[in-house]
C-alpha cells in the first residue's frame, strides 16, 4: 500500500455514525491548481482496481499536475447497497453526506491552502457509477466530471438526468456488451445494464456536449474495470473544465 494513501476518518450527522475514506495525493511540478476525484467502492479501486499504478502510468511524464483523490468504502455489502441504489435506505443521507460534509471539508482544506480547484470527478463501478449519477445530478454545479464504469442504472437514473438543464459535465462511460443480464447477488435483482446504459447515454447527450462513450465485449467483472481504468483516469487528466473534447463512440 502507497505510504500517499492516509486514512482518514469523519464523523457524519446525515450518516449518524463515523465515516472512514482514504485519500491518495499526487503531486508532479509545481502547480497553483488542484483536481479532486471522489471514488466510491474507493478500497476495491486500490486493491483490485490498482487504481494507484494506473495513476503512476499516467501522470509520470504529465504536465505540472497536482490531484488529490479521496476513496470512500461502504461499510459492508449490505450497508453498499442502501447508500447507493436508488431504493436504498440510506440514499438520500449518503447523498447529503457527500455534499454537504466530504466534499465541503475537501474544498475547504484546499480553499484555506488559496488553491485553485479546476476540476471535481466521481469515479464508481455498477452501483458506484448509479450513485455517483444520484449526487451529481442532485447537485450538478458541484461536479466537473463523471467517470461510469458498467453502471448499475435504472429508470430513476435516467428520469434524473431527463429533468436536468443543460450541464458542464465531462462524462466517460464504458460498458460491457455480456451486461445486459445481471443478477445482483445480495437481491436477486436483474439488472439490464447495458440498456440502462445506453438509455442513460442518451439521456446525456441531450445536456452535456462531452461525453466518451464505449461499448466492449466484455461482462461485468472486476478484471474489465482494472484493465479500463487507465483510460477513464486519462480521460480524467486530460479533459478541461471548457470542454475542448469532441465526443466518441467506439
Amino acid at each position: 500500500m502507497n505510504s500517499r494513501l492516509k486514512e482518514c476518518v469523519m464523523t457524519s450527522h446525515y450518516l449518524r455514525r463515523d465515516q472512514l475514506y482514504y485519500t491518495y495525493e499526487y503531486k508532479r511540478g509545481q502547480s497553483n491548481v488542484v483536481d479532486l476525484l471522489f471514488v466510491q467502492d474507493g478500497m476495491d479501486y486500490v486493491e483490485i482496481g490498482h487504481i494507484e499504478l494506473a495513476l503512476g502510468s499516467i501522470l509520470e511524464n504529465s504536465e505540472p499536475i497536482h490531484l488529490f483523490m479521496v476513496l470512500v468504502p461502504p461499510p459492508s455489502s449490505e450497508e453498499r447497497y442502501h447508500l447507493y441504489h436508488p431504493q436504498g435506505e440510506r440514499l438520500e443521507s449518503y447523498i447529503r453526506f457527500f455534499q454537504d460534509e466530504l466534499l465541503m471539508t475537501v474544498r475547504r482544506r484546499f480553499e484555506n491552502e488559496y488553491k485553485e480547484i479546476r476540476k471535481v470527478g466521481l469515479l464508481g463501478d455498477s452501483l458506484g457509477a448509479a450513485v455517483s449519477v444520484s449526487i451529481a445530478s442532485e447537485f450538478p454545479e458541484s461536479w466537473s466530471h463523471l467517470l461510469l464504469q458498467s453502471g448499475a442504472f435504472t429508470a430513476n437514473h435516467v428520469v434524473k438526468i431527463q429533468n436536468l438543464q443543460k450541464v458542464d459535465w465531462q462524462v466517460y462511460q464504458v460498458v460491457g456488451l455480456q451486461e445486459e443480464a445481471v443478477t445482483y447477488p445480495l437481491t436477486g435483482e436483474n439488472l439490464q445494464i447495458l440498456s440502462y446504459n445506453r438509455s442513460l447515454h442518451k439521456q446525456l447527450q441531450s445536456i452535456t456536449d462531452i461525453i466518451t462513450y464505449y461499448e466492449e465485449d466484455e461482462h461485468h467483472l472486476w478484471d474489465f474495470w482494472r484493465r479500463d481504468l487507465p483510460r477513464a483516469i486519462s480521460f480524467f487528466v486530460e479533459t478541461n473544465i471548457k470542454g475542448e473534447r469532441d465526443e466518441r463512440n467506439v
